[in-house]
This record gives structure tokens, sequence and C-alpha cells, in this order.
């Protein structure tokens, strides 16, 4: 569904990303992981256009079989990409509908908004009984959930993650990593950036070291929970 060549980005004069080439197939869920500072929330951006780019030749950012590599951000939308900023962002005076619906304003989502919040208070109930509440009296998980949810509400073919456990409660991150479990079953393809190592190559179809903004070390989620350098690294074995 998605493929990246040769991206080169950054922030002004600012490189961060060196050379990164990707696939995301359709149906799967796929990790980018990495510590703090290794560029994966650059890489998500620079997907979405909103990074400086260095162009070197060959470039090119492919969805579906289409180039969206010049794309302007507000536009991945209609392009069925849909994108969750770490951090749990919400309209905090809005209340847990209204921020929903917010989701569904692009054409190709309203004709199935009734059938998307369905499946958003399916994947998290307890949504179901704050619809009225106003999002900053939300707990840090439930703004994660509505923030989830919101994007769910636009129909998206791909979803774009950005460190969905940050600050959440052990059992919390559980849940969080069922409900994309969920999604994914659902037919939305993932492309997740996350440090929550062990939790995210379980649910990965297919993963990718970054360090340093450059990707080290690739292969199947749960074949990279095998390796050496990831234990040793990643999961303090």
């Amino acid at each position: 569904m998605l493929e990246v060549k040769n991206l080169n980005a950054g922030y002004g004069p600012v490189q961060v990303l060196w050379d990164i080439s990707l696939e995301v197939g359709k149906g799967q869920v796929v990790t980018v992981m990495g510590p703090n500072g290794a560029g994966k929330s650059t890489l998500l951006k620079s997907i979405l256009n909103l990074t400086t780019r260095v162009k070197p030749k060959g470039e090119a950012i492919i969805l579906d079989g289409k180039d969206i590599t010049r794309l302007p951000p507000e536009m991945m939308v209609k392009e069925g990409v849909a994108f969750i900023p770490e951090g749990a962002r919400v309209f905090p005076e809005m209340s847990v509908l209204d921020n929903l619906l917010m989701g569904a304003y692009v054409p190709q989502a309203r004709p199935h908004r009734g059938e998307n919040l369905e499946k958003v208070f399916s994947l998290f109930p307890h949504l179901s009984e704050r619809v009225h509440q106003k999002a900053k009296t939300l707990s840090g998980g439930e703004r994660q959930a509505v923030a989830i949810g919101r994007a769910l509400m636009s129909h998206p073919k791909l979803l774009l993650m950005d460190e969905p456990s940050l600050g959440l409660h052990p059992l919390l991150v559980s849940h969080t990593f069922k409900a994309i479990e969920k999604i994914n079953r659902q037919g939305v393809t993932v492309l997740l950036a996350e440090q929550n190592v062990f939790f995210a190559l379980e649910i990965s179809h297919r993963a990718y070291v970054l360090e340093s903004g450059r990707i080290i070390l690739e292969g199947e989620g749960k074949a990279l929970l095998k390796e050496d350098y990831i234990k040793k690294a990643y999961l303090a074995m």
C-alpha cells in the first residue's frame, strides 16, 4: 500500500533522515522503532509533507500506486491517510462526540459516519458513556482513545500512529495495542512509530529499526524479538 524510497528530510537546514526506504503492505501493521531522537516522528511527518525535504535522485512516496511525494498535507486525508500525533491531542473544550465528528468532515467519510461511530464505541466502550463530556476532563487514556477514534472517523485506509502508548499506564498500553490489532483486522493498514518494542513487535507483520536517522535493521515483527541486538538494546535481556 505504501512505499517510501530514498527519503531524506529534516527541519530547515537540519537533516534528520538519511536515505529511508520502507514498504507497508496492504492489511499489515508495520512498526518503525527506535530510541528518542531517532527520527520516528519525523518519518511519519515526512510522509505527510510536514517537514523540509532534502531531495536526492530517486526520492518517492507511493500510496496505492499513486505518487504522493509532493501532495500537500491537507490533501492526504482525502487519499485515505489519517495521522494520530503523539500526546493524545484533542480539542479540550469540545465534547467527546464533537471531537469524533471532526474526523468525519471529508466527503468519503460522511456516508459512513454512523457505522464508524459504532466501530469506535465498540473499540472503546467507555467513550459511549462520555459523549457529552468535554475532552479536557478525560484521563490520558481516554483522550488517546478519542484521538484514535477521531482518526478512524475519516474512514482511512492507512493509519499513521505516533507513539500511541506514550505516557499511558501499563494496563492501558496493553488495551491500546489490542485496539490497534482490532483496527487492523477491520481492514485498516497501520504504520506505527513506537518505543514500546515488545508490544509493537508482537502485533507487527514487519518492523524497521531506526537509529540516528537511518534504518539499521528490518524483518518480521516477532522474528526481531529474537534478535540479539533487539534483546540487548531494547529489551534489557
